[in-house]
């Protein structure tokens, strides 16, 4: 659902389930270190950035999280600081807008213009169903279709595409994409946390969250390894890259 046009405060109401895992994944990780709770927020939720402060960075955190964390040093107990993440979000800016998006699709140019990286979210509103269902394959192919033309005709130094997503456990995303993108995939040493490569499946089509998704990641922090907390997600995050001539052949561009 990210990226569907809707008041920000009906979708910080529509978030609340989704901020209230993020919470407990990291007080549960909290609860096992000597760090603060607002310190380990922004290090494995993707909180910094729905709060329109983009990506989390090491060192100082920057004024808007300061704001954060301090009023959430105020609150007393767990519900208390997930009213204040919910109402802090509603107050918030949106994400600063990003590349360029074509559909559910958008790319960013990596390691000196040389890769082309893709992102995927939730931009259809059509129906029922979710967007990556067999009906909608030609119309995600169609997206891409126009991506990889617009990289062509733009980019023409860049020699490979990556990407790294729960989403390349699914059949479904990876039929999209040329076969040797897909084969590719392999589990990364260490993955972050402050974006949706992870985060997002834990989210429907309709954007609310999954409860036996949620409860799998709970058990699984509550017993892992917190040095590895990605590990505790029910589907890994896999980092995928092949050279970009293939999609321009299976695209026709």
């Amino acid at each position: 659902m990210d990226g569907i046009i809707e008041p920000r405060r009906e979708a910080a109401e529509r978030l609340r389930g989704y901020f209230e895992v993020q919470l407990r994944f990291a007080e549960t990780i909290t609860a096992r270190t000597a760090r603060p709770l607002a310190d380990t927020l922004r290090e494995v939720t993707n909180l910094h950035r729905r709060f329109g402060l983009g990506r989390a960075r090491a060192g100082p955190a920057s004024e808007g999280w300061a704001r954060y964390a301090e009023g959430l040093a105020r609150c007393a107990s767990a519900a208390e600081r997930l009213d204040w993440t919910v109402a802090f979000f509603a107050d918030a800016p949106p994400e600063p807008p990003g590349a360029r998006r074509f559909g559910c699709f958008s790319y960013e140019l990596q390691d000196e213009d040389q890769v082309v990286r893709i992102h995927f979210s939730n931009r259809d509103s059509g129906g029922d169903r979710g967007p990556l269902v067999r009906a909608k394959a030609d119309r995600r192919v169609s997206e891409l279709r126009e991506m990889f033309g617009h990289v062509r005709a733009r980019h023409g130094q860049a020699r490979a595409v990556r990407g790294g997503s729960w989403l390349y456990n699914l059949e479904a995303y990876r039929r999209l994409f040329p076969r040797d993108y897909g084969a590719s995939a392999f589990e990364p040493e260490r993955v972050r946390l402050d974006g949706t490569s992870s985060w997002g499946q834990l989210l429907d089509f309709r954007g609310t969250v999954k409860p036996a998704v949620a409860q799998a990641l709970l058990d699984n922090i509550g017993q892992g390894d917190i040095a590895a907390p990605w590990r505790a997600f029910p589907l890994r995050a896999l980092s995928v890259e092949s050279p970009i001539a293939p999609f321009y052949r299976l695209y026709g561009v």
